[in-house]
């Protein structure tokens, strides 16, 4: 059978990295990063990692974020201050990918200055550090392995991706207030001229030009309405648009576009 594997690179777990996606506020005011780790494409190592098959109770229990998976091994053999966690996660499968959700340590100078780095878009990956389990595994055609089945031992912010897909997707709420008042105001325009299109009532039922009635107007067809049936004043009223204050409808849109970014 074969034995478990902890794919190494300098004496360190490969490095599996992915994608940031986006920054929110959660309830409890804290700032929660979110983040693809893993998929089951093909990786640089061409390795491919089966979704389903991550094992993530263990890291869950004790989920460290690290930075350049630097968990103070090293530091240990030369003396220097060992690294710290600059952060917790907590890891989950959504669709075809393994997502996490970080918050960084605020009371930690170095988590600070990470976050503020991938808030900015200046570190944009993250890095698993796994364990591919004994008789889950086998070579696939690249060189690499296939694995059913891995359990997921670290999670780091990293400097250098080893995945092609490792892109931050910018966070709507990056937006900046020239961009939002563009599209406000494309909204005005759009809003307006739904405004302008709508047909009143009297240009619906005013004649053209020289245009004469038809000379047995009062006396209707069989099978026509009696004026009984004909429609009442309140009946064309209801069929009259409203006043459209496009603007207003501009501004109400903007705020609930604001609102709905920013996760309020």
């Amino acid at each position: 059978m074969p034995n478990a594997i902890t794919r190494s690179l300098q004496l360190a777990a490969v490095r599996k990295d992915a994608a940031a996606l986006t920054a929110v506020e959660a309830g409890s005011g804290q700032r929660v990063y979110t983040f693809k780790t893993s998929d089951g494409d093909f990786d640089r190592y061409s390795d491919r990692l089966s979704v389903k098959g991550w094992r993530v109770e263990g890291y869950n229990a004790n989920g460290v974020v690290l930075f350049n998976h630097d968990d103070g091994a090293q530091a240990a053999s030369t003396g220097a201050e060992p690294a710290l966690p600059i952060g917790k996660g907590r890891v989950y499968v959504e669709g075809d990918a393994l997502m996490i959700d970080i918050v960084f340590d605020d009371e930690d100078d170095f988590a600070r200055k990470v976050e503020r780095k991938v808030a900015k878009g200046i570190l944009n990956a993250v890095s698993v550090r796994y364990l591919m389990l004994p008789g889950h595994y086998r070579q696939n055609e690249r060189g690499g392995f296939d694995c059913d089945a891995q359990e997921l031992l670290e999670v780091s912010i990293v400097t250098i991706p080893g995945n092609a897909r490792a892109v931050r997707t910018k966070a709507l709420d990056e937006l900046s207030d020239e961009v939002v008042e563009r599209i406000a105001q494309r909204v005005v325009e759009l809003l307006a001229e739904r405004g302008e299109d709508v047909p009143t009532h009297d240009e619906d039922t005013k004649p053209d030009a020289g245009e004469q009635p038809p000379a047995n107007e009062s006396k209707p067809e069989p099978g026509e309405p009696s004026s009984d049936d004909a429609p009442t004043e309140d009946d064309e009223d209801k069929t009259k648009p409203k006043n459209f204050d496009a603007p207003e409808a501009a501004k109400q849109f903007v705020e609930a576009f604001k609102q709905h970014i920013q996760g309020v």
